[in-house]
């Protein structure tokens, strides 16, 4: 496969001289910011690590992060607004549509054609015409990037190496044939280091219901598009919860679940058990995507040596399906990135701080750390880690201590540097092949890959001309679009779950309900407004 690699035209490297002239003689500002990224590490004192004492030499600032922790999105982003405490920057993650609806943001478009020197640079005219809004204003520097990272396992349908090699490097294509595939091996391996084995699981806890509300649409071929799925030629969206393709999948699971197949404690798990069972080695099969589990469970497996027991992803889909789209590409995250609040007093001087992370010299302190210690420089200026330095940035300690691996939420380059390097180690070819174990490595050869992310653990991916259905933000004046979700996300977690438990005999009776309570929910609205949006961004965007 061939790595997606930006092509920077007409753009003059950035002579690290004049990012470091933008920061003499500045006296350190202090700006408060909210991260409000659930997914991000939290860091006491990320401006006082190596690294962020150079970003702030660079950019004369320091920040006083507050990270979302106790608390879940919706939750922390309503007290905000309510209080009126708005920290300088912000970054609201799933929920950063409100902060944009609530008026409380700072429109920064006049401030990138004025002071947006090293943004320019790294977000071409087209990303910044995708990152505004309907309002006709750009609030914020996404991170979202959309790159597709050699260094990580795409989305789909997991199954341990164990597995693999045991049924001799099956083709996984078919959902028949992976159910078969698990099966096989529980009835062979009732039990995994003293622990029964776990055929099938999910996670159910809060938004991470999507685990078991998302694979009817990957099964019948479409991307990830939250709850809907969106025709690929008329653009309209359709809610698919209740289609045949969904009541098939969970009669699949209704028949796992009676032959003691999935875990019996799925519905009540939270997620600190679910990667613990993961981490165990014991569970065989389920959806997910990595992100949500690689970082933990899987490091916790090869921590302990079990490197048999580290899952694979395959792009399962029914029979019939030509194309699987578990990995797309859109063209730039237009739902979020961090944004100045109307309550920061020096909003110029907040913007210029965001730009100047755009710069070159901040995003290689940023995603590769400190030269001649983090990292070293051949003779032709390429980037690499000595045996020593992998070693030292695979170990939580190391990075918690350099401020290294925690700015992912701040603005960065498309893959590729100015100066040809690759942003981070992880999408240099030659260093995440290195990086995978003997037995992912084994893996790659049976299937004559060279990572996870070509055939057949992943379609090569297709570009959606509006990104993402679920990026798509519901403004408030819209209580009738908000309330036809929420009744449809009442309804889904009324009824799966119960039919994924029903008693041998009651499962069409149950789906039947389930349909006849889902056609109160005027899921239509939903649709109708879903589909203007995308058609909308269709037609604006390319």
């Amino acid at each position: 496969m061939t790595f997606l690699i930006s092509s920077v035209i007409g753009i003059n490297l950035i002579n690290s001289k004049d990012v470091q002239a933008r920061s003499v003689s500045k006296t350190v500002k202090v700006f408060t910011f909210y991260n409000g990224n659930t997914n991000d590490e939290p860091h006491p004192n990320l401006f006082d690590t190596p690294i962020g004492k150079e970003i702030t030499k660079l950019t004369g600032v320091k920040l006083k992060i507050e990270y979302a922790t106790g608390q879940d999105e919706a939750t922390k982003i309503g007290l905000i607004l309510a209080s009126g405490d708005l920290p300088d920057l912000i970054y609201g993650g799933n929920e950063h549509g409100k902060l944009i609806e609530a008026k409380v943001l700072v429109p920064i478009e006049n401030y990138i054609q004025k002071y947006g020197k090293y943004c320019k640079q790294i977000y071409s005219g087209k990303d910044l015409k995708r990152m505004k809004q309907q309002d006709g204003h750009i609030y914020f520097l996404t991170p979202h990037r959309n790159e597709i990272s050699p260094d990580i396992k795409p989305d789909g349908f997991w199954l341990p190496i164990d597995l693999l090699e045991k049924a001799k490097w099956p083709k996984v294509r078919y959902w028949e044939d992976y159910l078969k595939l698990i099966r096989d091996y529980v009835k062979k391996n009732p039990k995994i280091e003293g622990y029964p084995t776990i055929g099938f699981t999910f996670i159910t806890e809060s938004w991470r219901f999507f685990t078991l509300e998302n694979p009817p649409s990957y099964l019948m071929g479409y991307q990830n598009d939250g709850d809907v799925i969106v025709d690929p030629k008329t653009f309209e969206a359709k809610v698919y919860s209740t289609m045949e393709a969904s009541k098939r999948y969970y009669r699949d699971l209704n028949k796992l679940w009676q032959e003691g197949l999935i875990d019996k404690e799925v519905f009540v798990q939270n997620y600190d058990t679910y990667l613990s069972k993961i981490a165990q080695g014991r569970v065989v099969g389920f959806y997910d995507q990595y992100w949500q589990f690689g970082y933990d469970a899987e490091e916790s497996l090869k921590n302990a040596k079990k490197y048999n027991r580290l899952h694979i992803s395959f792009p399962v889909v029914y029979r019939g399906v030509q194309r699987a789209k578990y990995v797309m590409r859109s063209p730039i995250g237009s739902r979020d990135g961090i944004s100045i609040t109307k309550k920061c007093k020096d909003p110029v001087g907040a913007f210029k701080f965001l730009d100047t992370l755009c710069s070159m010299e901040a995003q290689k302190l940023m995603y590769w750390g400190i030269k001649g210690v983090d990292y070293s420089v051949d003779k032709n200026g390429k980037m690499y880690l000595t045996d020593q330095q992998k070693k030292n940035r695979e170990d939580p300690q190391y990075r918690r201590k350099r401020g290294l691996g925690y700015w992912w939420t701040f603005p960065h380059a498309y893959l590729k540097l100015q100066d040809g390097n690759y942003r981070e180690p992880g999408f240099d070819p030659d260093y995440v092949y290195k990086n995978f174990t003997s037995a992912e490595k084994k893996v790659l050869d049976a299937y004559k890959a060279k990572t996870f992310m070509q055939l057949p653990f992943t379609d090569p991916p297709l570009e959606t001309p509006y990104g993402f259905a679920w990026e798509i933000n519901i403004p408030a004046e819209r209580k009738d679009v908000t309330i036809a979700q929420q009744k449809m996300s009442e309804v889904r977690r009324k009824y799966l779950p119960r039919l994924v438990m029903a008693k041998p005999g009651e499962y069409d009776k149950i789906w039947n309900e389930f349909v006849k309570e889902f056609e109160k929910t005027n899921y239509k609205v939903y649709e109708k407004f879903k589909t203007e949006i995308i058609k909308w961004k269709v037609k604006n965007w390319n």
